[in-house]
C-alpha cells in the first residue's frame, strides 16, 4: 500500500494578516526609536595614531528620554579616500534623563593619516529599575 503525504493545514488568512502587520509595526517602532537615540549622541573628535594603531572617536551623549539608559554605540572609521578601516563601538551603562556622559570607541583596525568618523547606529535601552 503507498504511503500518502499529508499536507500541513493553511493558516487562515487572518492570522498571516495580522503576523505581517505586527512585523510592519514593530519595524517602524525600531525604526523610530534608533532615530531618536542617534540624535542624542554626537562625536567631537577622530583621531588616527601617529604610529599607525587602532583610531579612536570620542563624543557626548544627552539622554532626551524619560528613562535612565543604556547605549550602545557603532562608529565606521574611514580613510580619506573613502575607504572604511575598521569599526569601533562604545557602550555606556547608564545615562539618566536629561543629563550627559562621554564615551569612547577605539577602532578594530590599525590605521595611518587622516580619518573620518561616523555614527554607524545608536541603540538605546532603558535600565531596568530595582
Amino acid at each position: 500500500m503507498p504511503m500518502r503525504r499529508l499536507k500541513p493545514p493553511a493558516a487562515p488568512a487572518g492570522v498571516i494578516a495580522c503576523a505581517i502587520a505586527s512585523v510592519i509595526a514593530l519595524a517602524a517602532c525600531s525604526s523610530s526609536a534608533k532615530s531618536a537615540a542617534k540624535k542624542d549622541v554626537t562625536i567631537t573628535a577622530c583621531t588616527s595614531s601617529p604610529t599607525g594603531g587602532h583610531p579612536t572617536a570620542t563624543g557626548n551623549i544627552v539622554n532626551h528620554s524619560s528613562k535612565a539608559s543604556l547605549y550602545t554605540i557603532h562608529v565606521k572609521f574611514t580613510d580619506s579616500s573613502g575607504n572604511g578601516v575598521g569599526d569601533g563601538v562604545a557602550a555606556v551603562a547608564k545615562v539618566d534623563p536629561g543629563t550627559s556622559a562621554t564615551w569612547r570607541a577605539n577602532g578594530t583596525l590599525n590605521a595611518k593619516g587622516p580619518l573620518t568618523c561616523k555614527l554607524s547606529s545608536v541603540t538605546r535601552n532603558a535600565v531596568p529599575t530595582a
